[in-house]
């Protein structure tokens, strides 16, 4: 393994605490709050693992794929942000219309909210980055 590849490896796997923390707690949360899922020993801790294993392995393949850092200080970690803030969104939308909210007014403000960060992000963030991927 050369040395870039073992810094972007390291790199993630430290930051994979984050993720196994994550799916330890949110599973934990997703099993004690839905009847149909049961607690079994791989819902409690094969599911946690899995999410851990995925997303760990999917930032190391995107990184080595991109060789970019993809911190928040360059483009790359700016597009990064907001796709993971989408999708945290959508969650969080899908969470509410669970839990009894409307889905016309949640579905709504999600989508229009979304729409104008991507859009407020590639027109008035993005233009003032340098277009280098480790800036």
């Amino acid at each position: 393994m050369n040395p870039e590849t073992r810094r972007i490896v390291t790199e993630e796997l430290w930051r994979s605490v984050v993720w196994a923390g994550l799916g330890l707690v949110g599973w934990a949360i997703i099993v004690s709050e839905f009847a149909w899922v049961d607690g079994t020993l791989v819902t409690v801790f094969g599911l946690p693992i899995l999410t851990w294993a995925v997303l760990t392995g999917g930032m190391i393949g995107v990184r080595l794929r991109t060789e970019g850092e993809l911190q928040v200080g360059s483009q790359a970690g700016i597009v990064l942000s907001v796709i993971v803030g989408i999708l945290l969104g959508g969650v969080a939308a899908i969470f509410l219309v669970t839990r009894g909210y409307s889905a016309l007014w949640v579905g709504s403000v999600y989508v229009v909210t979304a729409l104008a960060t991507a859009l407020w992000s590639w027109y008035a963030v993005l233009p003032g980055f340098e277009t280098s991927p480790t800036a």
